[in-house]
């Protein structure tokens, strides 16, 4: 079997190596809410809501007018809505985001959209970054 891609630790995703269990295709238009337990991959047109408790994928052929809810989720397409992503939330490049997002980590890609307000979850002491003090001479 091949090996599965994860979402969580690949920022340049190609629409071919994501693997999910529920596939909305290019010509598929969904109304209503879209539920799911595993993997999400869309790449037609959904208006509701899109929940699930793992990774969601948006292709660059995608419309989302809907809230999105998931543990991770990766947008390459549009979505119009909120986002409530218990990961990281990456944008590439082709991906149109206008809407509030909340999340634990973002990765916003050069050419991204995004318009809207961002809410992060806060780091615990561990995990704040530190600069580096830059040595006085």
């Amino acid at each position: 079997m091949g090996k599965k891609e994860n979402i969580n630790n690949n920022v340049n995703l190609k629409d071919e190596d994501v693997a999910a269990e529920t596939i909305v295709g290019h010509s598929v238009k969904i109304e209503g809410d879209l539920v799911s337990e595993g993997d999400i991959k869309v790449d037609g047109w959904v208006t509701g809501k899109v929940k699930t408790s793992q990774n969601l994928f948006i292709g660059p052929t995608a419309k989302i007018e809907a809230d999105i809810e998931a543990g991770t989720a990766t947008i390459a397409g549009t979505v119009i809505g909120n986002s409530k992503i218990k990961g990281l939330l990456v944008i590439l490049q082709t991906g149109q985001v206008t809407g509030d997002i909340e999340c634990k980590d973002l990765a916003i890609e050069e050419g991204a959209y995004f318009s809207g307000t961002c809410k992060m979850a806060e780091r615990t002491q561990e995990k704040k970054l530190t600069k580096p003090i830059p040595d006085e001479e």
